[in-house]
C-alpha cells in the first residue's frame, strides 16, 4: 500500500513538472577543442601505452618462471 501511495505522489509530481518543457539552450558554451584534427596523436599514444603494458606484463611473467 505504501508503494502505491509513493508511486501516485511521484506520478503527480512528474506530470506537473513535465508540462513546463525543456529549458532554453544557454549561450555560454565551453571552449571548442579541435580534437578531430589531432586524433592521430591520441591513437599513437594509445598504441604506445598498449605496447608498454604488454611489455611490462611479459616481463613479470618471465620473472615468475
Amino acid at each position: 500500500m505504501t508503494s502505491l501511495i509513493y508511486n501516485v505522489i511521484m506520478l503527480a509530481i512528474q506530470t506537473t513538472s513535465g508540462s513546463q518543457g525543456p529549458p532554453a539552450p544557454s549561450q555560454n558554451r565551453g571552449p571548442q577543442l579541435p580534437i578531430d584534427e589531432n586524433v592521430w596523436i591520441l591513437i599513437a599514444f594509445g598504441v604506445l601505452f598498449g605496447i608498454y603494458v604488454i611489455y611490462r606484463r611479459s616481463q613479470t611473467i618471465n620473472k615468475a618462471s
